[in-house]
């Protein structure tokens, strides 16, 4: 759990970019999809226990949205806000934001058990739309990508390739949205491309 002080570290406006990576999207018309980078998107991490009722309808109020409770669901609004674990949201909002809502929701958990830690730095994020997507990231991912297994609206911590993303699945519009460790960002963006490109003899 999370220590009874809200936690507010370095600002997002220190984070690297992306300067490593190949472009800012990149269209494969073979395999039906587009690779995008998402540069603009600050994270923050929130520690909070869902049993204090309180807590939960501060944050959602500072939000504009309310916070997930059903596991591996995220909830879209002005952000969007990731279930991570049963006390544990990441809330994607725009980097320009981010400094601000991270200080609007500490002032507003002041008397709450939470945690508040800007991660922005650690973090990158990549939208892959088109028909072929699932079938892109089945060549590296062992969760079942099948529709009806993960739909729109659900996300899940899980291994791509070699690296551990955050992925969602998303219906406005349909595409996967993956964040994942900065230090994988230019890996992952890298192998993405390759894959989209190496398709398979049946598909």
């Amino acid at each position: 759990m999370p220590g009874d002080n809200v936690n507010m570290p370095e600002t997002s406006e220190r984070r690297p970019r992306l300067e490593t990576l190949v472009g800012t999207a990149e269209s494969v018309d073979d395999a039906r999809v587009e690779i995008q980078v998402l540069p603009d998107r600050g994270f923050l991490n929130l520690r909070l226990d869902p049993r204090h009722d309180d807590g939960i309808a501060a944050a959602a109020r500072v939000l504009g949205q309310a916070l997930p409770l059903a596991a591996n669901t995220f909830t879209t609004g002005v952000h969007r806000v990731y279930w991570c674990g049963p006390d544990e949201w990441l809330i994607d909002a725009d980097v320009e934001r981010t400094a601000s809502l991270r200080s609007e929701l500490a002032g507003a958990l002041t008397d709450c058990h939470a945690a508040i830690n800007d991660v922005s730095s650690g973090h990158a994020a990549f939208g892959i739309v088109g028909n072929d997507a699932r079938i892109v990231l089945a060549k590296g991912c062992t969760l079942d990508l099948d529709p009806r297994a993960f739909g729109a609206g659900q996300c899940a911590r899980t291994n791509l390739a070699r690296a551990t993303v955050l992925l969602a699945i998303a219906d406005d519009p349909p595409g996967c949205k993956i964040i994942v460790a900065r230090s994988f960002a230019d890996y992952l963006h890298r192998w993405l491309a390759l894959a989209a490109r190496q398709r398979d003899a049946s598909s």
